[in-house]
């Protein structure tokens, strides 16, 4: 198993958390052809940078998440988060 996990960083702000639940969350279901939710972080103590939201793509293994973000989705994907990217962590866990 292979995920990507998303934080977004605390303050989150209101125009970057509507993009992210409007769309972002859309192209990342769409891409893992399951429907991923925000979760709302309510303490991360140990950490440098604060976090409010998270959320987590879930594949099957590595080389079937590059295969997935070499995809139509997976560049909408890319494309989409660049915009924002200082707003966000992206953390890949590796299950094998």
């Amino acid at each position: 198993m292979y995920k990507i996990l998303f934080l977004l960083h605390k303050p989150a702000d209101e125009k970057i958390l509507n993009h992210f639940k409007e769309h972002t969350l859309k192209i990342i279901s769409e891409l893992t052809n399951k429907n991923v939710l925000l979760a709302r972080i309510e303490t991360n103590l140990l950490t440098e940078q604060n976090y409010g939201y998270y959320c987590e793509a879930e594949f099957q293994s590595k080389d079937k998440m590059d295969e997935l973000m070499n995809s139509k989705h997976g560049l909408a994907l890319n494309k989409d988060i660049m915009d924002f990217h200082k707003f966000l962590t992206v953390i890949s866990v590796n299950y094998e």
